[in-house]
């Protein structure tokens, strides 16, 4: 049983080594920059990093600081090139929404309750959502409008529904 525990404790004292020896340049340059940056996230996004890690001067770890920030930025670049094409989508799907409810508007108008009922139930109920669901399963998994598409499809299922209840006054 001590020859286990031996060997765990070896282990673990030469991974912390290597972990030392290999993060003093880390250490030394996130304390350099406490004033001006965090240094528990300086260590902790250099540390990730196995070139940073691997770094045995300044240079190198700045080298890596620009590498991992120019991975991040074009993660980010990807991420906002979805977003404009999913909400590309769903300015349509809201542009065709608003028509559909000035038709509505029409057919509300002249009396034509369930013409205005079937417009408003087939093209403005559900369009929110299924722009919410874009946005939330599309490649970029943002939803910057979770809110107002919330608040649509909640306006335009009470607007059916009192439409509905009009229709059913009148028969």
């Amino acid at each position: 049983m001590v020859q286990p525990i031996a060997i765990i404790l070896l282990a673990v004292a030469i991974a912390t080594g290597l972990a030392v020896g290999s993060s003093s340049i880390i250490n030394a340059t996130c304390a350099a920059l406490k004033p001006l940056q965090p240094y528990d996230y300086c260590v902790g996004v250099l540390s990730a990093d196995p070139v940073a890690a691997a770094a045995t001067d300044v240079r190198g770890v700045a080298a890596a600081a620009v590498n991992i920030t120019t991975v991040k930025a074009a993660s980010t670049l990807r991420v906002i090139s979805y977003l404009v094409d999913e909400l590309t989508t769903c300015r349509r799907y809201y542009t065709n929404m608003v028509k559909s409810l000035v038709d509505v508007l029409i057919d509300f108008d002249a009396g034509r309750f369930k013409n205005a009922s079937l417009e408003i139930s087939a093209n403005a109920t559900g369009v929110p959502m299924d722009c919410d669901i874009l946005l939330f399963e599309g490649n970029a998994h943002k939803d910057p409008i979770t809110q107002e598409n919330g608040e649509n499809d909640l306006l335009a299922r009470l607007a059916s529904a009192i439409i509905d209840l009009l229709i059913s006054k009148h028969v």
